[in-house]
């Protein structure tokens, strides 16, 4: 079993014409690469996604990620990243 680690980026608009930033990261047990892309901007809702890296098949047996399914193992609600510069 082929997967992958996968970076999703997406924002939202809030009611003040401000827009928030975030990512996500997920592993998906696809042997395609550009799938997993595809599948987790339609999953997420994303902007953009990025290929990481391979993931083992005993990382993914652990994750309990069976063939073709896709897991979001870090959102924002975890750890919030940094929307915009900030200067000290």
């Amino acid at each position: 079993m082929d997967g992958w680690i996968v970076t999703a980026a997406f924002f939202t608009e809030d009611g003040d014409d401000d827009e928030e930033f975030g990512h996500i990261i997920c592993v998906g047990a696809v042997a395609d690469p550009a799938e997993v892309v595809r599948m987790t901007i339609a999953e997420c809702g994303a902007k953009a996604a990025m290929l990481n890296c391979p993931i083992e098949e005993e990382q993914l047996r652990r994750l309990g990620v069976k063939p073709g399914e896709l897991l979001i193992v870090h959102d924002d609600e975890i750890s919030p990243t940094i929307s915009r510069a900030r200067r000290h």
